[in-house]
């Protein structure tokens, strides 16, 4: 259990052009990540940092044509490793790319500094790019993924950095969408319900759903959001044409 009276030991610190980020760990054995002065995820509950990626995958249908391949990802933040990992234990999940805006973290991890994520970013099929998710959402292919999960913020109310308010509106997701595959999907995390978020989604792909997940910490509630809109399926193939009538002998 979580001991909130315990104060936190820094593990690392670092400080890059878009500010600083803190790893900590607070007793008996609770990692924290605070970015500018915020705190962004800790390992209390990470329920919904794994739907996000359980959901979605399980969302994306099945493929028909032979020689499509296995599943491609796209993470927006590496956090503390919780949805990349659940995206790694799908066996049909063939290639992840993770975009993530502090290299520090990235470094941390392949350290070893970040217990959740002991051996991660081994994983041959995982590609970490140190960016912003939107340079990385933009350089990827049309078409070239089943899945791109946004948790690179808490959510358009609660933001650690600025500059991300754009992630939560059309024009971003339209982006973003244009990315997935027939049928793929698009997943956003939010600290709390967002009816600007599940908008914007339904905007841009036609619907939305909504998961919604009570935490309870340091004696508060706290209602966590998952937003999931499905990409347009593939067009079924045309039939092929009817054998024309044999004549009469």
């Amino acid at each position: 259990m979580e001991d909130v009276d315990a104060a936190p030991t820094t593990l690392a610190r670092a400080r890059d052009a878009h500010g600083e980020v803190v790893l900590r760990c607070r007793p008996p054995g609770t990692y924290e990540l605070v970015v500018n002065g915020v705190f962004a995820m800790d390992t209390v509950d990470v329920a919904t940092e794994e739907l996000l990626a359980t959901l979605a995958l399980d969302r994306v249908p099945a493929r028909d044509r032979p020689g499509d391949g296995g599943r491609t990802v796209l993470v927006g933040g590496l956090g503390l490793g919780f949805t990349t990992r659940r995206v790694l234990a799908d066996p049909r999940v063939t290639s992840v790319v993770v975009a993530e805006l502090h290299g520090a973290l990235v470094d941390w991890t392949r350290a070893g500094l970040v217990p959740p994520a002991a051996g991660l970013l081994d994983d041959p099929r995982v590609q970490v790019v140190v960016a912003d998710v939107r340079d990385v959402v933009t350089g990827a292919p049309p078409g070239s993924v089943d899945a791109v999960l946004l948790d690179v913020d808490n959510g358009p109310d609660f933001l650690v950095h600025d500059g991300n308010d754009a992630l939560y509106d059309a024009p971003f997701l339209r982006l973003a969408a244009t990315r997935l595959r027939p049928g793929g999907v698009l997943a956003v995390w939010s600290a709390s319900p967002s009816p600007r978020v599940r908008a914007a989604l339904a905007q841009v792909l036609g619907s939305c759903d909504e998961v919604l997940h009570v935490v309870e910490r340091q004696g508060r509630t706290f209602t966590y959001a998952l937003y999931l809109a499905p990409a347009a399926p593939a067009a079924p193939a045309p039939a092929a044409p009817a054998a024309p009538p044999t004549p009469d002998a």
